[in-house]
């Protein structure tokens, strides 16, 4: 089994170029008791973009566009992860997971203002994807939106076990893998 976390940040500036390739497709929302204004809730039109810019950060990453999707990040991201680590752990991971099959967006949870962080709107999308190492892959990203109505890219934390290690594992045990990741 393996488990890969990183901490990340902000949205990658070819999103919109990179939509018009994909037709949106809203994924499930859902919005935390953490939002209790119901006047100021995500519109669509918000949900479209963060969408856009999920699939534009993956788009970067599976295309090698490391420095691209390093680009985004935060300056205490990058004061807290350096390139070269997180591009070395992205290079390892595409090398044993193989090539990528694609991924689904299964769920967007908006939040308002949770606890230890800055305060503003926030999302974690929930993903699955394929790859063709790979028996399972799943994860989130977290985003923040911020003022010009883009999102910053928070952190992300993908989990996967290869099919050689599920080849020795039982259904129940794979099961309770998927469960302690939330897939």
């Amino acid at each position: 089994m393996r488990k890969i976390l990183c901490t990340l940040v902000p949205a990658i500036a070819s999103a919109a170029a990179f939509a018009q390739q994909l037709p949106i497709e809203l994924p499930t929302q859902q919005v935390s008791p953490s939002f209790p204004d119901t006047g100021s809730r995500p519109t669509d039109a918000q949900a479209r973009k963060l969408v856009e810019q999920t699939y534009a950060y993956f788009a970067a990453k599976d295309e090698g566009r490391f420095a691209d999707a390093y680009s985004t990040f935060s300056i205490s991201q990058k004061r807290a992860v350096s390139f070269d680590g997180w591009k070395a752990l992205l290079e390892d991971f595409y090398r044993k997971a193989g090539s990528g099959q694609g991924r689904k967006l299964q769920k967007i949870t908006w939040y308002k203002n949770p606890p230890n962080t800055q305060p503003g709107v926030y999302a974690a999308v929930d993903f699955t994807g394929q790859f063709a190492n790979l028996s399972l892959y799943c994860g989130f990203v977290a985003w923040r939106q911020q003022m010009d109505g883009s999102f910053e890219l928070v952190r992300e934390e993908a989990n996967s076990i290869e099919k050689s290690v599920a080849e020795k594992m039982t259904p129940d045990m794979i099961q309770r893998a998927r469960s302690q990741f939330r897939c």
